[in-house]
């Protein structure tokens, strides 16, 4: 299912509550946008630029988690969604749904996980330069979007390359979640952007198949950073499924 409309729903409250996980080199910034669209008065951020590694990323999970005496919808940004996978399946009975947006939950290839630690030893040695322009080109629909690139460079700056490296290093070895996910009882909801080149739209695709209990939407004009380049088509899409 595919999605063009660019025309916000009336933002009716949201009863459940929604926790937001950011992505690599991301903080609420990522969201902004979305939340913008949306009226959610239980809402809730886990800083995962916080945590040096993925069991302090999983206890602020858990934190947040505990802010509410309800089941809450999580929501994962491409790292984020790892997260919050990871923390659905070790707490199913505080979840009401878990949102995959350009996130798959398997294992990293030998090829990513070299290039990962490419960049890991790049920093490490003081010669990371940043985010270039062919990078950025995988990441987003359109360069001439400049209020997106911005935001992603201004979180990059921000950040800086040690909560690169640190992120990295913490989910580059990780667990394939995709077997325990077909089995939960919660409804998975798989997000993609039509140019994602990093968690491609064939890829999560496919874990429609594998993940009986899911339902897949992919959004039209939009690549990796979905979430600041179709954030009202996001929001509409929180209001249709999670009222």
């Amino acid at each position: 299912m595919t999605t063009t409309s660019p025309t916000p729903i009336t933002p009716i409250p949201l009863e459940q509550p929604v926790i937001f996980y950011p992505g690599t080199l991301c903080d609420e910034r990522v969201f902004m946008p979305c939340w913008q669209a949306m009226n959610i008065p239980k809402r809730a951020f886990v800083p995962l630029q916080w945590a040096e590694t993925l069991e302090q990323m999983l206890a602020l999970s858990g934190d947040r988690l505990d802010y509410f005496d309800e089941p809450a919808h999580l929501v994962g940004f491409s790292m984020g969604g790892y997260v919050a996978a990871l923390t659905a399946l070790r707490q199913p009975e505080k979840v009401a749904s878990l949102t995959l947006i350009g996130s798959y939950p398997g294992q990293f290839d030998e090829q990513e996980r070299q290039a990962r630690k490419s960049i890991i030893q790049t920093i490490q040695s003081k010669k990371y330069q940043g985010m270039s322009d062919a990078r950025m080109q995988k990441f987003v629909f359109s360069l001439d979007n400049v209020q997106v690139l911005q935001t992603i460079k201004a979180m990059e700056s921000d950040l800086g390359p040690s909560v690169l490296a640190t992120q990295m290093s913490a989910l580059s070895d990780r667990e394939d979640l995709t077997v325990r996910l077909a089995k939960a009882p919660f409804k998975v909801h798989l997000l993609v952007g039509e140019r994602d080149q990093i968690a491609s739209p064939d890829k999560i695709s496919s874990l429609k198949e594998q993940i009986g209990n899911s339902q897949l939407h992919i959004f039209d004009n939009a690549a990796h950073m979905l979430p600041l380049e179709q954030p009202v088509a996001l929001a509409n899409y929180f209001v249709e499924n999670f009222s």
